[in-house]
């Protein structure tokens, strides 16, 4: 409340402003960076780099998955949803890797 006894300029969605531009930086700049990558270092099209970008979002629901057990300790639920994703993502793209540059891929 402001010293006028109105709602002040936030009213509760600060809390929603703060949460939405923390999921753009910690999500969507670094996916955007990826798609970014696909196209400049793997030469793939805008719609190739979309679909393998994409790939995401069945990471996740793999994380989901996993972490279901872990639902009486969010903490522990979240930190096991995001590990199984980045480690599910991480194989999908080293797998579309060696299937569309199978010369780089057993490289590293």
């Amino acid at each position: 409340m402001g010293l006028d006894g109105q709602p002040g300029p936030c009213h509760g969605q600060c809390v929603g402003i703060v949460g939405i531009l923390a999921v753009v930086a910690l999500v969507v700049v670094p996916l955007f960076r990826e798609y970014a990558d696909f196209r400049r270092a793997w030469g793939l099209g805008p719609l190739g780099a979309l679909g393998l970008t994409a790939l995401v979002v069945p990471a996740v629901a793999i994380g989901v998955g996993v972490a279901l057990p872990f639902a009486a300790w969010p903490f522990v639920q979240w930190g096991v949803t995001i590990a199984t994703a980045i480690a599910a993502y991480s194989l999908a793209v080293r797998a579309a890797e060696a299937a569309l540059a199978p010369e780089r891929a057993s490289s590293r």
